[in-house]
């Protein structure tokens, strides 16, 4: 019994002295909550998506995949910046917005990695991003790896022109990019009419 009141009084004793506490009585002022505000943002943008596309050199290492258990496996740690959405298919979490041919405007993922998954297909793997900056930029990050033109042809199947580059620093690759409005018939994003343009970019061992 002793202890009980012990207890007791310990706890109205803890309650008077919170309740006589002037800081929990005192308002959040503007400033504070701006604060409070601005450091919630960038713990969300902390744990958030970083980039909207991959890296040339990621392309190169996953031109060394032949099958989509080694491109899951790879695409793991890149988690937060890409989604796995249906087989085959990975997305950017970051999104953008951009105006197609007539002006509309759409919001869709910053770029998608496709990986050809049927038995009887030709093994493609294909990373397209939607704005030309980002083409350029990632086009910049191959041409600082020593990638140059040497030629244009139609490679891969497409009805686009593509253009060929490779680089000394890696021999034994070829990077096909090309700008079209079909980068993957009937697939995702791209099931139906693409209105917009696109910039694709694929990594291969040279057969």
């Amino acid at each position: 019994m002793n202890n009980y009141l012990c207890k007791l009084w310990v706890t109205v004793l803890l309650c008077i002295s919170a309740c006589s506490n002037p800081t929990n009585k005192r308002a959040v002022g503007l400033d504070e909550l701006e604060n409070i505000q601005a450091e919630d943002k960038k713990q969300m943008e902390e744990v958030g998506p970083k980039r909207g596309m991959l890296t040339a050199v990621e392309l190169i290492d996953l031109s060394n995949c032949a099958d989509l258990s080694c491109i899951q496996l790879f695409m793991k740690p890149l988690s937060t910046d890409f989604v796995y959405g249906k087989k085959g298919e990975f997305y950017a979490a970051q999104n953008i917005t951009i105006k197609d041919t007539s002006g509309t405007e759409l919001t869709m993922p910053a770029s998608t990695f496709y990986i050809d998954v049927n038995p009887q297909a030709s093994w493609r793997a294909a990373h397209t991003v939607h704005l030309k900056e980002q083409g350029d930029s990632l086009l910049n990050e191959f041409k600082k790896l020593g990638f140059h033109l040497v030629d244009e042809g139609y490679y891969l199947g497409l009805k686009s022109k593509q253009q060929r580059w490779v680089s000394e620093k890696y021999p034994g690759k070829s990077l096909y990019v090309t700008a079209t409005f079909k980068p993957w018939y009937f697939k995702g994003l791209y099931e139906n009419k693409t209105t917009w343009p696109c910039y694709v970019f694929e990594v291969y061992n040279n057969q």
